[in-house]
């Protein structure tokens, strides 16, 4: 059974007329016409008795006419149900992150964007291990990443500032570095499990420093790392935005300030699709305006 056809005759039903129904589907009556003939022939059933005066269902015309409604019906719940999903603040939204990045940034971003989407429910998954958007089980991510896979849409908002720091107790003890190539004789604390984060890369002006640092403990989170330079117990080196607290209360201090470090390329992604769901696009939009409003965690 074709649905156009079985559109045209539950349009014709519910008009009560071939002329009223052409008008409303703006096709003509022959079309209409057409369309009940097949549908009549594939199902081997007179559907509709047709007299110049009137129109009236046969049994089985009564019957399709009936069902043809509920399908149509289910029809438009689904129409509505999908465009609640992608168009209205309803649903739920996966947001995904590192960890320390989102303990920073979460509490702001939520409140506001509940304020833009009230009814969106959000879960957050916050991982430093790299995530496949293409699986669907995260709808927006923020990371840090050089390279872009080719099936995600992605919002370049500039490159992440680290910073080297240090607690004043340590420094005190051992003395403020002048140049990065001091850090290669002196205790840093290392991050994950990849060789390549175990040199520290430097620029100032057209000099650029590759320091190879060297530490007996490493750890995966940021927080952890912040809390064993706060105790001491080496440098670090991290995004200036999970510093800045530390800083301002004198528990941390900045080295080497006058070199830049560690700029990471962060981007907001999304997988791409024909129609962006409007939560992902308020969101995305909430994610580039918390780090416009801060600058100084980037170099554009």
């Amino acid at each position: 059974m074709d649905i156009t056809h079985l559109a045209s005759f539950y349009e014709v039903v519910q008009r009560g007329s071939f002329s009223a129904a052409a008008d409303a589907l703006r096709v003509s009556k022959g079309m209409l016409s057409r369309h009940v003939s097949a549908l009549e022939s594939a199902l081997n059933a007179q559907l509709l008795q047709r007299t110049t005066r009137r129109l009236s269902l046969t049994e089985a015309g009564r019957v399709l006419h009936q069902q043809a409604g509920e399908i149509f019906a289910l029809a438009r719940e689904a129409e509505e149900g999908i465009r609640a999903l992608t168009e209205e603040d309803s649903g739920r939204l996966r947001f995904t992150c590192p960890v320390s990045t989102g303990d920073r940034m979460v509490s702001e971003l939520l409140a506001r964007f509940a304020e833009l989407c009230p009814g969106v429910q959000v879960e957050l998954n916050f991982t430093n291990a790299m995530i496949d958007m293409s699986q669907g089980e995260n709808d927006i991510a923020l990371r840090a990443m050089e390279l872009i896979p080719d099936n995600l849409v992605a919002l370049p908002l500039g490159r992440l500032k680290d910073v080297v720091v240090a607690s004043p107790a340590l420094l005190a003890r051992e003395g403020i570095p002048a140049t990065p190539y001091e850090l290669g004789g002196r205790s840093c604390l290392l991050q994950g499990h990849n060789p390549d984060w175990e040199q520290w890369h430097f620029r100032q002006g057209e000099e650029e420093a590759h320091i190879l640092v060297q530490g007996r403990v490493r750890a995966n989170h940021y927080s952890t790392l912040l809390q064993l330079a706060r105790a001491g117990m080496g440098f670090a080196k991290c995004p200036l935005m999970l510093v800045e607290a530390s800083l301002a209360r004198g528990e941390l201090v900045a080295v080497l300030t006058e070199w830049q470090t560690g700029l990471h390329p962060i981007h907001v992604l999304h997988a791409q699709q024909r129609r962006v769901p409007r939560k992902i696009r308020l969101f995305k939009q909430v994610l580039a305006q918390w780090f416009a409003e801060r600058p100084h965690y980037l170099l554009g």
